[in-house]
């Protein structure tokens, strides 16, 4: 009967291991060591903050954002997604600028949102635009953290800018650039 008891024992610890192993699987995304730049909220998988403060999460909540869970990123969480760099002179430019930043795909799937279908990508003034998450899998879309090697900064277009590689990409030439947040700071998935 001990023998029996024990077994139950290992089986009941065993399962409550896995299920606490399952809960941290679904939160192992480190925590940002520097100012935050970018929180993800939504249907994320990964996340590293719990919910949304009134009052410590000021500018958020000023846009009417709030959330149980989110994943949130500094600057080197950002460039430890993978840099990418394009070239690309938009009409109307006054000449070509190099971008560098992570991939969008890349962030999503950092967060466990690859498998979503739309975001919403604001910018500090409030514009959000749906950015169909295929645009993600289909193009190199950037999340634009440097401009001919500066980093973005508030009112420089920063901290973070959604740049399509329009220059390498045909199909993309006669598009028009309302989905290229600039000032963003804030992803929610759906």
């Amino acid at each position: 009967m001990r023998h029996f008891f024990g077994v139950i024992l290992g089986i009941g610890l065993l399962l409550a291991g896995t299920a606490v192993h399952d809960t941290a699987q679904a939160q192992d995304l480190a925590k940002p060591k520097g100012p935050v730049l970018l929180t993800v909220s939504g249907a994320v998988a990964k996340t590293n903050r719990g919910p949304s403060n009134d009052f410590e999460d000021g500018l958020l909540n000023s846009h009417g954002i709030a959330f149980q869970k989110a994943a949130a990123f500094d600057l080197a969480m950002l460039e430890g997604l993978g840099m990418k760099k394009f070239s690309l002179q938009y009409p109307g430019w006054p000449k070509r600028y190099t971008f560098e930043g992570p991939l969008l795909r890349d962030l999503l799937a950092a967060v466990g949102a690859e498998k979503s279908s739309v975001i919403r990508f604001m910018g500090l003034d409030g514009y959000e635009p749906e950015i169909p998450v295929q645009d993600a899998r289909d193009y190199d879309v950037m999340l634009a953290i440097k401009v001919d090697g500066r980093y973005l900064g508030i009112g420089d277009r920063g901290p973070i800018w959604l740049v399509y590689p329009r220059d390498d990409v045909p199909a993309l030439k006669n598009t028009d650039d309302a989905k290229w947040v600039w000032a963003g700071f804030h992803i929610a998935v759906e």
